[in-house]
């Protein structure tokens, strides 16, 4: 062989090696780009014997939160309560973190705790509910009383508890993505609502945001006489996958649960409120959210959340096991099958309709080509390699001397 075929099929090697790198590390962004499992609601009913949320372990850390006294910001019962929850979930397995803020002269702590999932790279879920309590009783009917705090069993205590209840389950139920409790602070403290979640969502980077696969809020949950209606402004997806959890459950007048008995009048999804909540700042960035809420405390009382709400009446006795009990199981069946993951976060960014009956079948698979979205593309990249290599590969023989 003369030196200029040698030079030449060097070329060609150095050529081939080249095109060969740069298409690995052309596909493998596509090829890792791993999404959970998709949502099935043919698996609610075979999971809905699998949950283990107990209602009345939830009802009893309402009446300790309420115990320590108001959990204001900055208040050594708010200190108290951050403490005791990072020790307990700390134990658990969760990484916890805190971030402070400064807002309207209160200083006011956010608390996270992360279940990080074996599967990396899989995205996170944010449970959220605030753990601050009312300063003052502005809506008692008494009005020496209105400048009093607010004994925050249901307005507060109640997210709170259902969190810490399902944080005990969590790391048992083989989630292929994160979790992240998030525990806002100063939500309910004049001169402005939701200040740990405005705080929360301004410094979340870009990353985060496209991490993140939702946004669901619990908040004021547990009314004895639970009625979860509605919240405006929401994804209308979530609220769909809820419907569809909570018909599973029974929790729906007029359809029949997983035990084969007609559900309970406890979502009501036909009655829409329009609420400034901690979920609207996820949704603002284009995050799904969904707020699960129980809308009227008490009884109704017109410009007002009822006749309970922000006023000294906010007792452990007006909150009951069996509605933290729904609520904590809706959640958790919604974690055991993805409900909450996989959601398209255009459907229902500024909508106002109503979800009022489960997905169809056709839904369910839109929601299952989205999941599978990934894989078919890791798939399609993965044979244009193997397609141009062979090719590469065979101008190479062709052209040997």
């Amino acid at each position: 062989m003369r030196q200029g075929e040698v030079m030449r099929s060097s070329a060609r090697r150095g050529f081939t090696l080249t095109c060969l790198l740069v298409l690995l590390v052309a596909s493998l962004p596509v090829m890792g780009q791993a999404q959970p499992a998709p949502f099935s609601s043919t698996a609610l009913c075979s999971t809905v014997d699998e949950l283990a949320f107990d209602g009345d372990q939830a009802n009893a850390s309402v009446a300790w939160q309420v115990n320590l006294g108001p959990r204001t910001p900055g208040s050594n019962a708010s200190a108290e309560l951050r403490a005791t929850i990072s020790t307990d979930l700390e134990a658990l397995g969760y990484d916890v973190s805190t971030q402070t803020h400064q807002r309207y002269g209160m200083e006011l702590t956010n608390l996270f705790a992360r279940w990080s999932s074996p599967e990396t790279g899989n995205g996170q879920l944010v449970l959220s509910a605030h753990y601050d309590s009312r300063s003052v009783a502005d809506q008692d009917e008494n009005e020496s009383n209105r400048t009093q705090p607010v004994p925050g069993a249901n307005d507060a205590a109640s997210g709170v508890a259902v969190l810490l209840e399902l944080a005990r389950h969590i790391p048992t139920m083989g989630l292929d993505h994160d979790v992240v409790l998030f525990f806002n602070d100063a939500e309910d403290q004049p001169p402005r609502y939701t200040l740990g979640a405005e705080a929360w969502a301004e410094n979340l980077t870009d990353d985060e945001i496209n991490a993140t696969h939702a946004f669901v809020l619990l908040d004021m949950v547990g009314d004895a006489d639970l009625q979860l209606h509605d919240v405006e402004p929401g994804n209308a997806t979530l609220k769909s996958r809820v419907v569809e959890l909570a018909s599973s459950l029974g929790l729906v007048a007029e359809s029949i649960g997983c035990d084969g008995h007609e559900g309970l009048d406890v979502l009501q999804y036909d009655t829409t409120i329009n609420i400034v909540d901690d979920h609207i700042h996820a949704h603002n960035l284009g995050i799904p959210a969904i707020d699960l809420m129980d809308t009227s405390y008490g009884e109704p009382k017109q410009y007002t959340l009822g006749s309970y709400w922000h006023t000294l009446e906010d007792t452990p006795d007006k909150v009951s096991a069996t509605s933290l009990n729904h609520v904590g199981r809706l959640v958790e069946l919604g974690l055991r099958t993805n409900a909450f993951v996989g959601i398209n976060p255009d459907v229902g960014a500024e909508t106002n309709e109503t979800a009022t009956d489960t997905s169809s079948e056709g839904d369910e698979d839109s929601d299952n080509d989205e999941a599978r979205g990934s894989p078919r593309l890791a798939l399609m990249a993965f044979v244009g390699l193997v397609a141009i290599l062979g090719l590469l590969f065979t101008v190479e023989w062709k052209g040997k001397p």
